[in-house]
């Protein structure tokens, strides 16, 4: 791990980047979560998610870079799971998916929206709402299956400092922490 910082702390010192040094740290830290993330989620074979339907049922595609596509989702296994794995498969389908403006749930109906700008090109990946599906019906039974942890709190801290300025989460702490650990003082 020391050594992942150390890299990202040379990536940010050379670099432009937006954001100030805790939040290129964060985007340059993400960048190898994503890595991780998809090596996990290509690890799953069609099979072992049959039993865990995702349906998409309405896509209105983006509209260049003016408006973002929009998907959902009907999860009828996951009616009227608890809020802490919806917060988790929203936390993880940010991480994931890179580009995603906007998010909603609905646990009772067991149905998630997602606002998406799909990267079209360039060296990342060409997301169709199909394979997008395939990333949210992944992500769904990692968590069910208890491989990735419910504790993830981005998707939470994006809720609770919408209209907020100034507050450290938890993972910009720790990001001063290891910063403060590694730089000579």
């Amino acid at each position: 791990m020391e050594t992942a910082i150390q890299k990202i702390l040379e990536t940010v010192g050379t670099i432009p980047g937006q954001g100030g040094l805790l939040e290129q740290f964060d985007k340059r830290l993400r960048k190898l979560q994503r890595r991780v993330m998809f090596e996990l989620l290509d690890s799953i074979s069609k099979e072992e998610v049959e039993g865990l339907p995702v349906v998409l049922y309405k896509t209105v595609l983006m509209d260049g870079n003016q408006r973002p596509a929009l998907l959902r989702l009907y999860l009828p296994t996951w009616r009227g799971y608890d809020e802490v794995f919806w917060q988790a498969l929203g936390d993880y389908a940010i991480l994931a998916l890179h580009r995603v403006k906007d998010l909603e749930y609905n646990t009772a109906k067991g149905k998630i929206k997602i606002d998406i700008f799909v990267r079209t090109s360039g060296s990342g990946r060409v997301r169709s709402p199909e394979e997008i599906r395939g990333i949210i019906q992944k992500i769904a039974f990692l968590v069910d299956n208890e491989t990735l942890p419910t504790d993830f709190t981005r998707f939470r801290s994006m809720a609770e400092r919408r209209g907020q300025i100034g507050d450290l989460s938890k993972e910009e702490a720790a990001g001063i922490a290891a910063l403060l650990k590694l730089l000579p003082i």
